[in-house]
């Protein structure tokens, strides 16, 4: 989201509550669809992949389609073929295990506990699954924290870019069947953390890695499906249980943490994205001080004859 890109072409207030309506109404008509094509007996890893690939092809369709009605590229969003894309998706990687951990590290604390191969896993599953995390983390960071945002961004300010999709996100996640506290704790403050970072770096992509490696962290660290790696082990099964409101609490400051570093990385001059600002924001800034100079010009008043003559004659006695 480079903030040296040309400006997005202005539209009416609701142009971009209808681009959210519309991502929510994919996302839940996609889970619907899949529900009623798989039926009840279909493996719950094949139904949950199918679903999140569904959502991830409308919402990205959806996106695309707004874009190229408002002749945007993909590049603004630092989606590009550069090399540095390959590192930002690696720290992103990176970043989002690093808080699967620490969540692990909240969880024990409260209730202490071990982890033990999974002796149900299926390899299947664990594919699946990941496969389902990456789509579902490309979905909701291309529907929360791109054109959407963006558009926000331009229109209302940073605060509700960043605050309005996180309020929908985590909306969905408890219309989806969330408890409403989890919902607001822990998905809320992440929505804020993902929509910092993408502040942060304006990079799609590693905001997109951080979000499937923290999902992928969970499945396997904290989950016990049949596509995660590792069963946690409790020392006491109920102490999980009574202190779950510490628990995500714990999660919701470790989330906070982060988006207020990157806030506060934000808030400093940061170079463009290689593709981000790219051939369009050079262009673009070229034209505007060609166009500055055309207004400065017209600003000054015409000489008159006399001060012309005045000025030649200045010019003659100087020689």
């Amino acid at each position: 989201m480079s903030t040296d890109a040309p400006l997005m072409p202005p539209h009416r207030a609701g142009h971009v509550w209808l681009y959210f309506l519309a991502v929510a109404a994919l996302a839940f008509g996609a889970s619907f669809l899949v529900m009623l094509l798989t039926g009840r007996d279909t493996d719950p890893s094949v139904a949950w992949l199918l679903k999140c690939a569904l959502v991830m092809v409308l919402v990205v369709s959806l996106t695309a389609f707004y874009m190229r009605r408002d002749r945007l590229h993909w590049s603004r969003y630092g989606v590009c073929a550069e090399p540095q894309v390959l590192l930002h998706c690696l720290g992103g990687f990176a970043g989002g295990l690093l808080l699967a951990l620490g969540w692990a590290g909240v969880v024990a604390f409260w209730a202490p506990f071990h982890w033990q191969a999974n002796p149900t896993m299926r390899a299947d599953a664990l594919v699946m699954g990941t496969l389902a995390s990456f789509a579902i983390g490309m979905a909701e960071e291309v529907g929360y924290r791109s054109y959407g945002m963006e558009r926000l961004r331009q229109d209302r300010g940073t605060a509700s870019a960043v605050g309005l999709p996180t309020l929908i996100f985590a909306a969905a996640h408890v219309v989806g069947g969330m408890h409403w506290l989890p919902g607001l704790l822990v998905v809320a403050s992440g929505g804020l953390l993902y929509a910092c970072l993408m502040l942060a770096t304006r990079s799609l992509p590693l905001v997109i890695c951080f979000h499937v490696a923290n999902n992928v962290g969970q499945d396997a660290l904290l989950r016990t499906g049949e596509g995660s790696l590792w069963q946690p082990v409790f020392a006491d099964p109920t102490q999980a249980q009574a202190n779950s409101v510490p628990i995500w609490a714990g999660m919701c400051a470790l989330n906070l943490l982060v988006a207020v570093c990157a806030w506060r990385y934000h808030a400093r001059t940061l170079p463009d994205m290689p593709c981000s600002g790219g051939h369009q924001s050079q262009g673009f800034a070229a034209m505007a001080k060609g166009l500055d100079k055309q207004k400065e010009q017209k600003k000054k008043p015409a000489k008159t004859m006399k001060e012309k003559k005045a000025e030649k004659n200045a010019k003659k006695s100087a020689r």
